[in-house]
């Protein structure tokens, strides 16, 4: 079931949803690794048999999850969305949920590794992304100039 605070999937991961459930799908997702120039897709290939117990595939998923990967992708090669986008949504919600609870900036930063500044950028409402930005890309503190205040 999809609550009101999760992003839509996007078709390629919401076709592996429909199989192996939402956090399983974004588990696999996570797991796997960038389709050579294409960085916005992940690649796996779902093989028509197991070959072994400790397939890549069990171990991520778990062998009935990648029996029902297997049922469903038999011999396919998938390029899903790498879902950066729903990752970020999740950090950004626990960053709130973290200052809610009384914690520091500092301490924030720290947790989900990310920079202090970034952290402030992104509890005032203005991260990057929302003002257009390459994703990836930081924006610089402003440089200090002797003798300017």
């Amino acid at each position: 079931m999809t609550h009101s605070f999760e992003q839509k999937l996007p078709p390629s991961v919401a076709e592996i949803a429909d199989v192996i459930g939402r956090e399983q799908a974004l588990h696999l997702i996570g797991a796997l690794p960038r389709s050579g120039t294409r960085a916005w897709r992940v690649c796996v290939y779902i093989p028509k048999t197991l070959p072994s117990l400790d397939h890549p595939l069990v171990r991520i998923l778990g062998y009935r999850d990648a029996k029902r990967m297997i049922r469903a992708f038999s011999g396919m090669i998938l390029q899903p969305s790498n879902c950066k986008n729903i990752a970020r949504g999740a950090r950004n919600r626990r960053i709130f949920e973290m200052s809610t609870q009384g914690m520091s900036v500092r301490e924030i930063a720290e947790g989900v590794d990310l920079s202090p500044y970034r952290v402030r950028e992104i509890l005032a409402g203005n991260p990057p992304e929302a003002r257009g930005r390459a994703i990836g890309k930081t924006a610089k503190e402003p440089e200090h100039q002797e003798g300017r205040i």
